[in-house]
């Protein structure tokens, strides 16, 4: 990854929400080289911490650099957006992105009938295309708004 370009730090939960990941930069539209899958954090409070410990520095000295926190919402989504709103500085917040799935992703995956990495896949794929299908399922609906500013932050140097 060039450091003096934009580029993306992806800090997932656990490894489905890796797979996920994985997945959604496989897209055959997806550059690979301005994003990187970190090893999994393991639990959504070590993907806050490893996020205020080792990112949040990294952003700040890095104006090129991105975050996407993939975690579970365990059906707190409101408690759980607060918390790690809470976390992220202000002047950052513009270039960090917190989504996953409002319960778990196997919840996602038994509705959808995909494998964890088809379903980051599609996701991508309807990013490429500007479409809502896949981010329309209930379990991922309430990442609209960070869905939206993904695209408009993130699109135009990776895809």
């Amino acid at each position: 990854m060039n450091k003096y370009a934009n580029h993306v730090y992806v800090i997932p939960e656990d490894r489905r929400d890796e797979e996920i990941a994985n997945g959604f930069i496989g897209h055959h539209q997806v550059k690979v080289a301005p994003i990187q899958v970190m090893p999994r954090a393991g639990g959504w409070p070590s993907v806050l911490k490893t996020f205020q410990v080792e990112y949040i520095p990294k952003l700040q000295n890095n104006p090129f650099a991105h975050v996407v926190m993939v975690i579970d919402f365990d059906d707190q989504i409101d408690k759980r957006r607060a918390e790690f709103d809470q976390a992220i500085p202000d002047d950052l917040k513009a270039r960090v992105f917190v989504i996953g799935s409002k319960d778990e992703p196997e919840t996602l995956k038994k509705a959808l009938k995909m494998k964890y990495e088809e379903i980051g896949n599609a996701l991508a794929a309807d990013c490429d295309a500007n479409a809502t299908g896949y981010w329309d399922h209930e379990q991922i609906q309430h990442n609209d708004a960070v869905r939206r500013r993904l695209i408009q932050t993130i699109k135009p140097f990776l895809f």
